[in-house]
């Protein structure tokens, strides 16, 4: 199936469906710089994104500037999907890092998204769409990414939910992305209620949950769920999510769960695995 057609179909999937955009709550650790043109990410954000991957080992490849991740965010927002994927692939055969487009790049289109729309230079439809685009065009690359899915039959399960109400789900999807990279079996959960959430651990044989707390509305629905869930299973919780990054110390004081953004070695610890 060529490019277009399988772009187009999949957004017409996306647009037909209850749609959720990515809102975060604080964006100024990434997005406080408001210089000449583009995104007004500041290069000490991407700098510092891309000097601890490679500090940690994990991109081996040159850094690249916020011009790259503002022409990205251009063509997400004017441009086709066809169009953004060949920018894209273009990018990634002159030697961008697929690892860092994943882990920097995307997350930043994501949060400059969301202040796009809280400062309304783009209204919530133009918003959902590009978020929209830009999972998908994420999903075009995913097997750039990620291992073979047989691979993770054997690995680990987590399940990742956001709660009913939650309109942030990119996140979600991306930390799935970097957890399967690690050679855990990540599983997604948006929306689902209570009950079939628990159908889900009940079946499942999941390691450990992990729960996506997009704003401060979110918590006290969290630690309801999260007690409930206690109840029930004897299972590890760790919180995530935009609430989670930008508001940590926070977090620890309001939030009933055992772990805080965990690493994958964390959790590899954690879970007694290689």
């Amino acid at each position: 199936m060529c490019v277009n057609n399988k772009l187009h179909r999949n957004l017409d999937y996306y647009l037909l469906r209850p749609q959720t955009n990515d809102m975060n709550n604080d964006i100024h650790s990434r997005l406080s710089y408001s210089g000449q043109g583009g995104l007004g990410i500041h290069p000490e954000s991407l700098a510092k994104i891309a000097l601890s991957e490679i500090a940690n080992g994990n991109i081996d490849q040159k850094f690249y500037s916020a011009d790259l991740t503002s022409s990205f965010f251009n063509s997400l927002v004017t441009d086709e999907p066809e169009h953004t994927i060949k920018l894209i692939r273009k990018e990634l055969d002159n030697g961008l890092a697929v690892q860092f487009f994943f882990e920097g790049i995307a997350p930043i289109i994501a949060e400059k998204l969301g202040d796009s729309w809280k400062q309304d230079t783009m209204t919530f439809s133009e918003v959902t769409i590009a978020v929209s685009k830009l999972r998908l065009l994420c999903q075009e690359l995913e097997s750039l990414y990620l291992e073979p899915e047989d691979t993770l039959k054997s690995a680990p399960k987590i399940l990742l939910f956001t709660l009913e109400g939650e309109n942030h789900t990119f996140g979600s999807y991306l930390a799935a992305l970097k957890l399967k990279k690690e050679n855990f079996n990540a599983q997604i959960a948006i929306g689902y209620s209570e009950s079939d959430l628990f159908k889900l651990l009940e079946f499942g044989n999941f390691q450990l949950i992990g729960v996506s707390i997009g704003s401060e509305n979110m918590v006290n629905q969290s630690n309801i769920i999260t007690d409930r869930i206690r109840k029930n299973f004897a299972l590890p919780i760790a919180a995530g999510g935009s609430f989670v990054t930008h508001h940590k110390t926070l977090s620890k004081t309001c939030l009933d769960v055992d772990l805080f953004q965990p690493s994958p070695k964390e959790i590899k610890y954690l879970l007694k695995v290689n």
